[in-house]
């Protein structure tokens, strides 16, 4: 009587595992695709967050990313 039971509990236990292994390995590929896949003005907004280029030099490439003209400070 027992066995079947026992049966049923393992093919349901790694049912769930198995789903959530595929789960965890899809979500890991979606997190690593998202990533590597950072457009330009990303890439500029952490290159400024680390302090590898000024404020200048920032609003300049985001203009140019953005298309739109930036007005710097003291700058006519």
């Amino acid at each position: 009587m027992l066995e079947p039971v026992l049966i049923v509990v393992i093919a349901v236990a790694l049912t769930a595992w198995f789903v959530q292994h595929r789960w965890r390995r899809r979500v890991r590929r979606l997190a690593e695709m998202r990533e590597s896949s950072s457009t330009g003005l990303e890439l500029l907004a952490r290159r400024y967050a680390r302090g590898e280029i000024d404020r200048e030099e920032y609003l300049e490439k985001r203009s140019d990313i953005v298309g739109t003209p930036d007005v710097l400070p003291g700058r006519p």
